[in-house]
């Protein structure tokens, strides 16, 4: 037995692949309940006055080459689609769906911010990015979810299985 300390990546001896797995599935329940919570609190906290939110950010949105249509017509809808893709990311229910949803929101944020040279903003949007993409990459780990309780855990296809 040897005295010398594990290399990194060297498994340890008391390492074992079911610690490693629970370790993958609870750090997976964080960061879901975390986003979740934060998402459904962006959306509850504009969904009560969702025209002072879109007459606010139509304003902002003034100097930029977006139609001002289009941008109340998405601030109307954003809380909403923040509260639904926030519940559905903390409850684990139709996980993989509510993830690409929330980073299409995000993609469209980005965008919004983007246009009108909130650089900070759109740093802060990047981090949002990456926790979607993180959830969506280790989606093979989330035990602790509806969809798991409901027995969904399969990934839905996005390409049909060919026959040989």
């Amino acid at each position: 037995m040897s005295s010398r300390p594990a290399e990194l990546g060297e498994p340890r001896t008391n390492d074992t692949e079911a610690t490693r797995n629970k370790d993958y599935e609870l750090g997976h329940l964080v960061l879901r309940v975390v986003v979740g919570v934060n998402i459904l609190g962006h959306g509850l906290a504009r969904i009560g006055s969702p025209g002072a939110f879109a007459d606010a950010l139509t304003h902002d949105f003034a100097s930029t080459p977006l139609p001002s249509w289009s941008v109340r017509l998405f601030a109307l809808t954003l809380p909403f689609l923040e509260f639904a893709v926030g519940l559905l990311v903390l409850l684990g229910l139709r996980l993989r769906e509510a993830l690409l949803a929330g980073g299409a929101i995000i993609a469209a944020l980005t965008l919004g911010m983007t246009l009108r040279q909130q650089w900070e903003v759109v740093g802060l949007q990047l981090i949002y990015g990456l926790a979607y993409a993180a959830l969506l990459a280790g989606a093979r780990h989330a035990r602790f979810t509806l969809d798991a309780r409901i027995g969904r855990t399969s990934a839905p296809r996005l390409h049909p299985a060919r026959s040989s």
